[in-house]
């Protein structure tokens, strides 16, 4: 018989609104590619969502394989993403909010020192709530992260936590699914060496999964309530904590107790010192990074190395749409990938979501001195696109611009009926 909650999942109700989280996330996406699968998702409407229940009610759902991504971190490293299909992203998400409902859940997403993947919590909360521990006498602090927390999560471990509380087979079933990486892309990786990074064995939980933040709070609840039951504050997004105490000894105290309990885990956490960028330890009135920002007893700012990124990102997009455009002009068959209209809705969708991400910050120098490299980096990018234009006829310059020639819509539309 089936289970109040495994019928939950798969609810109209419950599917559509996984769909509309699925699809904000996707168009936001600077993926193009991401963008096109919702696109084609949402013109097959509703079967595309009908499907999903039929399989769901049946317990025939399969999820489709993923593709690994090792994207390039600062340091050189890799970081692993998995990219799911839409129909894997609608089930998960529709299985997290049916999760969030238990009451074992519910509790530790209450979590009053925990922000990562809450609803209704952001990174401008653990800055606030930074801000009024030091106002209240925190005057030194450790911050820190979890090494390689997601690749090291024991999925055995999770299914052990969250079972007793689900008590449904079905829903268990598809949990267990869920959690379960399965790369389409495995031969590649293997090649490329960067199959070891990515979660397929029995430890490790894919990033980009939406139960990927629920996990990483279950996992970490007793470390929360341990970290918390003293004389510091301890605060945590996902794998990164903040330890904040009144003296560096019971500071340093307490991060040899989040050692240990992280041990338990087969866990550790990064040590602070003078090269290192994962960790940090010292005064609060100083100032330190945590989550993308520098904190300091006066001023909230995006980190100089969140900055940088964020400048990289900028040139690095707009230096890809020039060298689409030249190959196109050379090869007389231009891509909209890389048209001048593109670029700049690209361009404009990246300053929008970052602007808002870090919207709370402190009024300051900072906004001029990325508006001005903006300005700069469009400035470079308009001398380059002339000069392109300048090797083109009319025909490719409309299409570099991005704006479609009715030769063309009407030669595709004939040759598609």
């Amino acid at each position: 018989m089936t289970s109040s909650l495994y019928r939950r999942i798969y609810s109209g109700d419950s599917l559509y609104s996984a769909w509309r989280k699925v699809k904000e996330s996707a168009f936001s996406s600077s993926s193009e590619t991401i963008r096109n699968e919702a696109k084609d998702f949402e013109s097959q409407l509703p079967r595309s969502l009908s499907d999903i229940q039929r399989a769901l009610s049946k317990k025939t759902f399969a999820f489709q394989k993923q593709t690994g991504v090792a994207k390039t971190k600062p340091n050189g490293n890799s970081r692993p993403i998995v990219l799911s299909p839409i129909p894997n992203r609608i089930v998960q998400r529709a299985l997290l909010e049916a999760l969030s409902r238990i009451k074992f859940v519910k509790e530790a997403l209450a979590t009053p020192t925990s922000y990562g993947g809450i609803k209704n919590k952001r990174v401008s909360m653990a800055i606030a709530d930074t801000k009024s521990a030091i106002a209240k006498g925190a005057a030194f602090h450790i911050r820190s992260d979890i090494a390689e927390f997601f690749t090291k999560i024991d999925k055995t471990r999770v299914l052990t936590l969250v079972a007793p509380y689900i008590i449904c087979p079905d829903t268990i079933a598809l949990f267990r699914a869920a959690i379960t990486t399965d790369l389409a892309n495995i031969d590649l990786l293997r090649r490329q060496r960067l199959a070891e990074i990515f979660p397929i064995g029995v430890e490790g939980i894919a990033q980009g999964s939406p139960l990927s933040p629920l996990i990483a709070n279950l996992y970490l609840q007793d470390f929360d309530r341990i970290m918390n039951d003293g004389d510091v504050t301890c605060l945590r997004y996902i794998d990164d904590f903040l330890i904040l105490g009144k003296d560096m000894g019971c500071v340093d105290r307490a991060f040899n107790k989040a050692q240990a309990e992280l041990k338990k885990l087969s866990l550790e956490a990064y040590r602070p010192s003078a090269t290192s960028d994962k960790a940090s330890r010292g005064l609060t009135a100083k100032g330190f990074d945590f989550l993308g920002c520098f904190v300091s007893a006066g001023l909230v700012q995006p980190s100089a190395a969140t900055r940088e990124r964020f400048k990289e990102r900028i040139k690095s997009d707009l230096d890809a749409s020039i060298r689409m455009m030249k190959f196109s002009v050379e090869v007389g068959d231009i891509s909209p990938k890389g048209s001048y209209s593109g670029a700049l809705q690209n361009l404009d969708r990246v300053i929008l979501g970052w602007g808002k991400a870090f919207s709370f910050c402190s009024n300051g120098q900072w906004i001029k001195g990325l508006d001005d490299y903006i300005t700069s980096a469009l400035a470079q990018y308009e001398m380059e696109k002339a000069n392109l234009f300048q090797k083109a006829n009319d025909t490719a310059q409309r299409t570099m611009l991005g704006v479609r020639l009715l030769a063309a819509v009407h030669l595709e539309t004939r040759e598609a009926e």
